[in-house]
């Protein structure tokens, strides 16, 4: 991981990320994701969160003083989002995301990592990889969900995804799509949430809850770096094998879209 103390076992702490004046600390590197995120009405990815820190590093070399404490002014964006209900939030989500829009496809033209994974993430919630009814399922879900099978594989060191083993699950899910159980379809749908939560809550729980949990992944069977099977697949979506994990998320006041004022996890 490019970040001091981030990794999916621990998540992100509060040490310094940039060696800067003043310094980035992983405070601020998590309120920047949160804004993207809030902007966008999803989450990151692992693989996404990496590049787009990749980004701030390489950029804060560049930053002058004024520049990095208006970087760091976002910490107090996050906080005025937080006060913010549902019915206020959405204007003030489209205005960002305008202005975010904006911003990223001029920077793009200069290969700006940062925009670059602005306008990638945005295009990955809205390509349809497979539907059945009134279920979609987009890229981002099914990248979600394919560091998801890393991770239960082998949750001490998971072998992550590359873009071929992510259209392999791609493909298995668009062929056999139609036979899930309806339960199976709706667990896929905006996978990205859920795998957040999972995150969350294996970030903040101790080790003896941990070892329920990894009980619930060993059932499965997945190997590390081994090709994921389609029983694999419809295994690792019964919500039985996480959804304890989704309850301790919420009661940490961490939510799936938005962000609590109640918790001070930096969820990676």
């Amino acid at each position: 991981m490019p970040v001091n103390a981030a990794d999916v076992n621990n998540g992100l702490n509060d040490q310094i990320v940039s060696q800067t004046t003043p310094a980035i600390t992983g405070k601020a590197v998590d309120g920047q994701i949160r804004v993207l995120e809030f902007v966008l009405g999803s989450r990151m990815t692992l693989a996404q969160k990496q590049v787009f820190v990749k980004a701030i590093i390489e950029e804060s070399k560049t930053m002058t003083s004024s520049q990095i404490e208006d970087f760091l002014e976002v910490n107090e964006l996050v906080d005025s989002l937080n006060k913010l209900n549902r019915q206020d939030a959405e204007p003030v989500r489209e205005l960002l995301e305008k202005d975010f829009l904006m911003t990223a496809k001029a920077l793009e033209k200069q290969k700006d990592l940062a925009a670059t994974q602005f306008l990638k993430m945005r295009e990955n919630l809205g390509k349809r990889i497979v539907s059945f009814g009134d279920t979609i399922v987009s890229r981002q879900s099914i990248e979600a969900f394919a560091e998801y099978l890393a991770f239960i594989a082998n949750t001490k060191n998971p072998i992550w995804p590359n873009e071929l083993s992510t259209n392999a699950t791609a493909m298995r899910v668009r062929t056999n799509f139609a036979k899930y159980t309806e339960d199976e379809r709706e667990a896929l749908e905006d996978f990205q949430l859920t795998w957040y939560l999972i995150r969350a809550a294996w970030q903040t729980a101790d080790a003896k809850q941990k070892e329920v949990w990894q009980k619930n992944f060993n059932r499965i069977g997945l190997k590390p770096g081994a090709d994921v099977t389609s029983d694999n697949i419809r295994a690792a979506l019964d919500t039985d094998i996480y959804a304890d994990m989704l309850d301790f998320a919420t009661k940490k006041g961490i939510e799936a879209i938005e962000w609590s004022p109640k918790t001070t996890a930096y969820i990676w």
